[in-house]
């Protein structure tokens, strides 16, 4: 088992948790244990599905193949991240930051795309503390920005149990982290700075594996 590109992979799938963390810290809002573990099982659970994904994709293509593919899904997931960090740094989106990024349809999918705009949306009712409910959607729109890089590290070979876990219980340190360092912050630096590195992280993992 390749523990340490696993525990790489994990980190870098759990920093915008850790960047969550810093703006509910500055905001002043809580979240209790229980939310926590909340978050923690859905990005998990959403990490789990995506690897579940990309071993059915792996079962399909030619032998030998798969590795490779997933290599680069990962390096190309990476360049993915690393764009996004770089348009929310230069401030371009043209929403509001109260407003969502995309409108649908569909109510939950809807607060998921609002959270992945504004971290402090999760906090629905505005009460200050995220409830247990609220830390689900948080912990799936945690998620879902690395679906993809999940597809490849499950096409390149990593266990998923082991991954799903280690990013479960990464997932619950950066996110109480954040929350911590964030009570003492004035500013926002480290938020555009911790954004750049799951994208790095991803592609350094493709280029390995690649190799």
């Amino acid at each position: 088992m390749q523990v340490l590109p696993v525990l790489f992979f994990a980190l870098a799938v759990s920093t915008d948790g850790f960047i969550a963390g810093l703006a509910y810290g500055i905001n002043r809002i809580r979240i209790s244990f229980i939310p926590l573990l909340v978050i923690a099982a859905a990005s998990a659970m959403a990490v789990s599905c995506s690897m579940l994904l990309g071993r059915g994709i792996a079962a399909v293509l030619p032998a030998g193949s798969a590795g490779k593919a997933g290599s680069l899904l990962l390096v190309i997931m990476g360049f993915v991240f690393l764009c996004k960090a770089l348009r929310d740094l230069l401030h371009s989106l043209p929403a509001d930051e109260d407003q969502p990024l995309v409108t649908l349809k569909l109510k939950s999918l809807g607060i998921v795309i609002n959270i992945l705009k504004e971290p402090v949306a999760a906090d629905m009712d505005a009460s200050g503390e995220i409830s247990r409910k609220e830390a689900f959607f948080l912990g799936l729109a945690l998620a879902v920005d690395a679906m993809g890089a999940g597809i490849g590290i499950a096409m390149a070979g990593y266990n998923i149990l082991f991954t799903a876990l280690t990013v479960g219980v990464l997932k619950f340190i950066l996110v109480s982290s954040g929350i911590e360092l964030g009570k003492h912050m004035k500013n926002e630096i480290v938020r555009g700075i911790a954004s750049f590195i799951p994208g790095f992280i991803f592609i350094m993992i493709g280029i390995l594996e690649f190799i």
